[in-house]
């Protein structure tokens, strides 16, 4: 019986660390693709009668960058996203096997 209620007492405590972890995911990610997608084509629209040629393919590369960057960092904050929910439920799992 101790068994089964530390199961279930672990599996709320995934649940709600998974869940903390996903609403604070969600939280950020649209502030991650404001700041990338937004700096560089405003630059471009607000000076595009005092740039150069040569400036848009440097604009072209950082936005380029920026957004290969935003790639990375959210792939790796998904991702744990996505192994603390698989932790949460094989832990719901387990308590609804031995429950």
């Amino acid at each position: 019986m101790e068994d089964t209620e530390a199961l279930r007492q672990r599996a709320i405590a995934l649940r709600a660390a998974a869940d903390a972890l996903t609403r604070g995911y969600r939280r950020a990610t649209w502030l991650r693709f404001t700041l990338v997608f937004f700096p560089v084509p405003f630059l471009v629209v607000l000076l595009r009668l005092q740039l150069e040629s040569w400036h848009y393919f440097v604009l072209g590369g950082a936005y380029l960058g920026f957004s290969a960057l935003l790639y990375v960092i959210d792939g790796r904050a998904s991702d744990k996203c996505a192994v603390a929910e698989r932790a949460a439920e094989a832990a719901e799992q387990a308590c609804a096997s031995a429950g």
